[in-house]
């Protein structure tokens, strides 16, 4: 069975016209439909063409008004088709002759789809006449999602033109090429998940533009190169996931300066050097992964008063320093992997404080002395 994927798109537009375009509308609907798979859908049989609408432009009538009444899915407003939700007709197909521009005031789609391939090669493809009559014009646009699909190709510049997006999500497909430096120019944008694809290509210095950016995931990429030092203007951002990429440097200084960070994972790259000062200043960070990569010295002293942390990773690196010292107390702290580094001293008492964890490990380090009996205490361990 082919595994059912979501896509929902909202956006607001408006263009004036003294004409109706629902002829036109149902001939381009009943295109999409036979691009569709399963044709003998009971639920979509109800679109089909009649005689009394083959003209392409209708001016307003009753008729008009209620031309989408016995369409399933089909919602009108004022005699304009306002929604279009197929989620339980379970087709398949590539949706390339979605009719965005015969249906201008189209507010809200929602379709359940079995396998939806071909979207940015048919939207947002930069040799498709549909790209610059769609998307580019779709400038009140504020989500858009199409992840978990088979979309291949590039992601073309011209996205830049949705000023108005909040959400833009196109993870788990096949994409390729550079992440285009125009989406710096979304600057309404809040969330942006670009993972699990085959994107290449240094990460732009632009995205460090999106000051509204609270959530912001690339990993599982092929992106090589090191974090832009603008991602320092991103002080909103709560996420970040950057991990399982081809990235390499050394981590910037101005990461410290995102006050709002949540979870902060940038494990399996090639980063070198240093980890910042004063990163978890701002007293929120949970989930810090940097495991597999090539980084060295001490663990930053304020990591050791960064008392919201739940679950850290730094194994697999080459970092140093007295293992008794650079570690606090956590009391939310459930996971902790510092195994295969360079660390040496005594394990601290402190880690029998820390109640919720559960997992501690120091593999392969050059600890000495005793186990502390407090570690006893902490009656969660696994």
């Amino acid at each position: 069975m082919v595994p059912e994927y979501f896509i929902f798109l909202r956006f607001y537009s408006y263009i004036s016209s003294q004409f109706l375009l629902l002829p036109l509308s149902k001939r381009i609907c009943s295109q999409m439909k036979a691009t569709f798979e399963c044709q003998n859908n009971s639920l979509l049989a109800s679109w089909t063409l009649s005689h009394s609408h083959e003209n392409v432009f209708t001016p307003w009538s009753d008729e008009t008004y209620d031309a989408y009444r016995d369409w399933y899915g089909i919602i009108c407003d004022n005699g304009w088709v306002n929604r279009v939700n197929i989620t339980k007709s379970n087709v398949n197909g590539t949706l390339y002759d979605f009719p965005f521009s015969s249906l201008p005031f189209l507010e809200y789609v929602d379709l359940k789809i079995g396998k939806l391939v071909n979207l940015v090669e048919a939207y947002l493809g930069t040799n498709h006449r549909l790209y610059y009559t769609e998307i580019g014009n779709l400038v009140n646009a504020k989500l858009f999602y199409a992840f978990s699909n088979e979309l291949s190709g590039p992601i073309p510049a011209e996205i830049g033109k949705m000023k108005s997006l909040e959400n833009l999500s196109f993870q788990t497909n096949n994409l390729s090429g550079p992440i285009p430096k125009t989406i710096g120019e979304l600057t309404e944008l809040k969330l942006l998940h670009l993972y699990t694809n085959q994107l290449s290509g240094p990460i732009p210095s632009e995205l460090g533009n999106l000051k509204n950016l609270s959530d912001l995931q690339l990993s599982s990429n092929q992106l090589p190169g090191p974090i832009p030092a603008s991602f320092g203007n991103l002080k909103n951002l709560q996420v970040l996931y950057l991990r399982e990429n081809k990235l390499f440097g050394s981590l910037p200084k101005e990461l410290a300066y995102l006050d709002n960070l949540v979870v902060m994972e940038m494990d399996e790259n090639q980063f070198s050097g240093h980890l910042p000062e004063h990163l978890c200043q701002g007293g929120k960070l949970e989930s810090f992964k940097v495991n597999s990569n090539k980084l060295t010295g001490p663990i930053p002293r304020s990591f050791s008063k960064c008392s919201s942390l739940k679950r850290v990773r730094f194994d697999n690196n080459n970092f140093t320093g007295n293992l008794s010292e650079a570690f606090g107390i956590y009391p939310e702290l459930q996971f902790i992997n510092l195994s295969d580094n360079d660390f040496h001293g005594e394990l601290s008492s402190n880690w029998g404080k820390c109640k919720n964890l559960t997992n501690l490990q120091v593999a392969r380090n050059n600890i000495s002395g005793s186990i502390p009996p407090e570690i006893g205490k902490v009656n969660r361990l696994e």
